[in-house]
């Protein structure tokens, strides 16, 4: 079965902690950090050679307009993770379906592929934004990798597939394939999320390797996700909350060498969209997934 790794690449200050402590129009006043992370991150990937997507903000590509194409350049996969790093519970379909083509515009015409997947920031693609599927099918993505199976007090769809499946949004009869993080399934039926982020930072890497371990027994891919920030133990500190700034700087000065411990794991590392085929073989196999209930 795959092992994906996928990188939300998007400056510190694009964070959901971040919103209502800093005004998206101070933006350009705050200190770039994101190439020399991205950049960073290819050297690992390549010195272990290591295919990865990359969900690349579009507002990064327009700032950074050589991210894009260097990531591709180093054969990896370019994803859209949207343009400005709104949750999608403060977009409606028109906005968002403004977001996303700016975006995907933007990453095609740096890189000349065309962009196929897209994660929405935050895991935002729950039952209060349904109708961000049927969008994303309009604009012709072939995948999502929005819905996460577990219960967060800001995202996560609990009861959702923890392997690829067709999904559907407020219509019934256009049909999306999802690719959710990997969840470390327990024996009292929840999942817990072990696919990166925050819980990369937080707990021992032996947490997720229960993970992949569980994925590979039960012969489901693993999806694994970062952010380029998060190994960059010197970005500026932003005046977050207390849950805002735990959950933001807690584990940097490590997670570096974690990465490049997971990295050394012998696993079949591929990209999303080198995966397609096995994901959608995967979702045939179970009942189509309806979000709008």
């Amino acid at each position: 079965m795959p092992t994906c790794l996928s990188f939300d690449v998007e400056e510190y200050f694009h964070i959901e902690a971040a919103h209502g402590h800093i005004d998206r129009a101070n933006w350009d006043t705050l200190e770039s950090r994101v190439e020399a992370s991205v950049n960073w991150l290819l050297e690992q990937l390549e010195h272990h050679q290591r295919p990865a997507t990359f969900f690349v903000l579009g507002d990064v590509a327009k700032r950074c307009p050589a991210i894009a194409p260097r990531i591709a350049q180093a054969g990896h996969e370019i994803a859209s993770h949207g343009h400005g790093h709104a949750r999608l519970h403060r977009l409606d379909p028109d906005s968002f379906r403004q977001d996303l083509s700016d975006s995907k515009k933007r990453l095609e015409d740096q890189t000349g592929s065309q962009v196929i997947g897209y994660r929405a920031p935050t895991f935002s693609i729950v039952p209060q934004t349904a109708w961000a599927i049927d969008v994303l099918a309009e604009l012709g993505f072939q995948y999502d990798a929005s819905v996460f199976p577990v219960s967060h007090p800001a995202y996560g769809v609990p009861d959702a597939p923890v392997s690829p499946f067709w999904i559907t949004g407020e219509s019934s009869t256009v049909r999306m394939l999802e690719v959710p993080p990997l969840v470390w399934q327990l024996p009292a039926g929840k999942n817990m999320p072990v696919a990166g982020g925050g819980y990369f930072r937080l707990f021992p890497l032996s947490l997720m390797k229960q993970g992949l371990k569980q994925a590979a027994a039960k012969q489901r891919p693993s999806i694994l996700y970062f952010h380029p920030w998060e190994f960059d133990p010197d970005i500026p500190r932003l005046p977050l909350g207390r849950l805002g700034t735990f959950r933001t700087y807690v584990g940097l000065k490590s997670s570096g060498r974690k990465l490049q411990k997971l990295l050394s794991l012998p696993r079949n590392w591929t990209t999303m969209v080198q995966s397609l085929a096995c994901f959608k073989q995967l979702a045939d196999q179970v009942e189509t997934y309806a979000l709008k209930k």
